[in-house]
């Protein structure tokens, strides 16, 4: 991964889970990826990679849906402690090996060891650094996988997302002062203010073709791809009406048109 852009995300994401900000705006999974990936190979899956797990959100689920084992996997040790303290007490512990900080420890390939679904919901690629990085990360996963293996993933959509950072970073590339990663086209930084503290993000953001290009280039071909929702994911953890309304929007509108991009992948050959 991105040295620089993984210490900078790791310091965001332990502040976001120390400060519970992320479990105050995301408490639940958002429903449609949560069926979206049960229908797309989570409910035949022996094991199940979550990369990018946090605190479980989806991982808790799945547990409760399916018999799969399931590795968490995420930089920040805070997202994880969280997740080890909502499994205490489930019957579930004893079906998940945490893993955190380096992308080498994830064990895995080939029939026996590896994964059969691979998990990057919620922008998980988004945030790791320039295109070689996403590209050879995904190389790495695709290798820890088995024969047959699917890669389930969600995206932020170009066209829908901070259209001010992408201006503000268009204009820095034009006048030659962007530094790396900012220097790639769809690559910008955003703050949020979560409970008083200014959080920095990285993100890259998405059109179909430009995701299809990454995951050919890392050895998997695009099999299946949708609008992850009309609205963002943090107003549907309030409503029910509101994510039944999203699913219906969802459907009606072009993939790159949603707030961002669900799709399936398999490695190729």
């Amino acid at each position: 991964m991105d040295d620089e852009v993984v210490r900078e995300m790791r310091n965001t994401y332990d502040r976001y889970f120390q400060s519970h900000g992320y479990r105050e705006r995301y408490p639940v999974p958002n429903p449609a990826t949560l069926d979206y990936v049960l229908r797309h190979g989570a409910l035949r899956a022996a094991h199940i990679l979550d990369f990018g797990c946090g605190n479980g959100r989806y991982a808790l689920a799945l547990l409760a849906r399916t018999g799969a084992r399931l590795t968490g996997f995420d930089i920040s040790e805070s997202s994880l402690q969280e997740f080890v303290h909502c499994l205490q007490g489930t019957p579930y512990e004893e079906r998940v090996t945490i893993v955190g900080g380096d992308l080498f420890k994830l064990g895995g390939t080939g029939i026996e060891t590896g994964y059969d679904l691979v998990l990057m919901l919620f922008g998980v690629l988004s945030h790791l650094g320039d295109r070689a990085t996403r590209i050879d990360t995904l190389r790495r996963l695709r290798e820890r996988m088995r024969p047959g293996g699917r890669l389930i993933l969600s995206v932020p959509s170009l066209y829908r997302r901070r259209p001010m950072e992408l201006c503000r970073h268009a204009c820095a590339r034009r006048l030659g002062r962007a530094r790396p990663p900012q220097h790639e086209a769809g690559n910008i930084y955003f703050v949020r203010h979560v409970h008083g503290e200014r959080l920095r993000f990285f993100y890259h953001l998405y059109t179909v073709p430009r995701l299809r290009n990454e995951l050919r280039m890392a050895g998997f071909i695009l099999r299946d791809w949708e609008a992850e929702s009309v609205f963002p994911e943090w107003w549907l953890m309030r409503s029910p009406r509101l994510q039944r309304l999203d699913r219906r929007l969802s459907g009606w509108i072009a993939p790159s048109l949603g707030y961002g991009i669900r799709a399936l992948a398999e490695p190729l050959g």
